[in-house]
């Protein structure tokens, strides 16, 4: 598998921290305990998370909109047109429909009409896992070219965050919210082409122990599941993330790297889960490759499942990441799921 271009659309408003706690303040009115306080703790978080600037949509942006220009972007470059498509693989949070998959309606939408579509929902692992899906697929033979997109824009009013998230009631509260303050917003578009079957290569593992860390619960999820306290802690279709104690039961970030057969000192760039720039850091120096970690974070925020294309799409334009890089990805997700992969671009 070989990825022929990847393109990001990023929104054009630019969100800082302290932007953030003027809003979590204005719609805090009810706050139980000196919300001074509060803030001051929410501006210090985000700012040690490494985190400076979020972007999020005006309100004359779409998602559509956003994924329609990551597709031009991706496919400007080559020969093919949308009708050459053969898969079209939604991923992600960010969603319009429940039924039937997003892929169904954004391929309909943007003229890929002769592409088969399917949805891969695995929290921010999404892109990942269908990226490792899509490599088995090519290696059938059943296809011979492959879209994968996303369009996490979570931001939106009515969203799984704003504002219903940014009404804190306690100082308690930020243990499982305080992640909501990081998002950032992006639409992105992958191609790829079903060449050098040995390109890439996948390590996985899973946590499902801590699935209840991170979760948007549906109404009535109680009967898919043993409830615990901490999931929806936020509501139904409200994201509550315990972020500190996502990292904290993390080992596997690092552990999972054993699993993949190349040499660190092989490796280009690495491009991880935009998460936290401290932390993956902190991860990186664990690791002894910190000094390779291309870090779009600060400038981004967490990107969900665009993290990874839109660091790699953003590394291409700059000029840091060049055809023929041995590039590491790096991920630690909700579920709980953890991946290395590796790959010359």
């Amino acid at each position: 598998m070989l990825i022929k271009n990847v393109a990001a659309s990023l929104p054009s408003r630019t969100v800082t921290n302290e932007e953030v706690v003027d809003m979590i303040r204005f719609h805090s009115t009810g706050f139980e305990g000196d919300i001074n306080r509060a803030m001051r703790t929410v501006k210090t978080l985000l700012d040690r998370s490494g985190l400076v600037n979020r972007r999020w949509c005006h309100s004359h942006e779409s998602p559509i909109d956003h994924v329609a220009m990551a597709t031009r972007k991706a496919l400007s470059e080559t020969y093919l047109r949308p009708e050459h498509i053969e898969l079209f693989i939604f991923v992600g949070i960010g969603r319009g429909f429940l039924e039937p998959g997003n892929s169904h309606m954004m391929a309909s939408t943007l003229g890929f009409k002769n592409a088969e579509c399917f949805d891969v929902v695995d929290a921010c692992m999404s892109w990942t896992r269908a990226m490792s899906i899509t490599d088995s697929l090519f290696k059938s033979g059943q296809y011979r070219n492959a879209m994968i997109v996303n369009a996490e824009f979570n931001m939106l009013n009515g969203g799984p965050l704003y504002p219903a998230n940014f009404v804190l009631k306690n100082q308690a509260q930020l243990e499982y919210t305080l992640p909501s303050f990081t998002i950032g917003e992006a639409a992105t578009a992958t191609l790829i082409v079903a060449n050098e079957p040995d390109n890439f290569s996948f390590a996985f593992q899973g946590k499902p122990e801590a699935s209840d860390l991170c979760t948007i619960p549906i109404p009535g999820y109680e009967g898919f599941c043993h409830p615990t306290e901490r999931i929806g802690a936020n509501g139904d279709m409200r994201f509550t993330s315990f972020g500190h104690e996502l990292h904290k039961k993390s080992d596997e970030i690092t552990e999972v790297l054993s699993k993949l057969p190349i040499p660190k000192n092989e490796i280009d760039i690495v491009f991880t889960h935009a998460s936290s720039k401290a932390a993956w850091h902190g991860y990186g120096v664990r690791a002894g490759i910190d000094d390779k970690i291309y870090h779009i974070y600060p400038e981004t925020g967490n990107l969900v499942s665009a993290s990874i294309p839109a660091a790699i799409s953003l590394a291409k334009d700059s000029g840091r990441l060049n055809r023929g890089d041995r590039v590491l990805c790096w991920v630690g997700s909700a579920g709980m799921s953890f991946n290395a992969s590796s790959f010359r671009f």
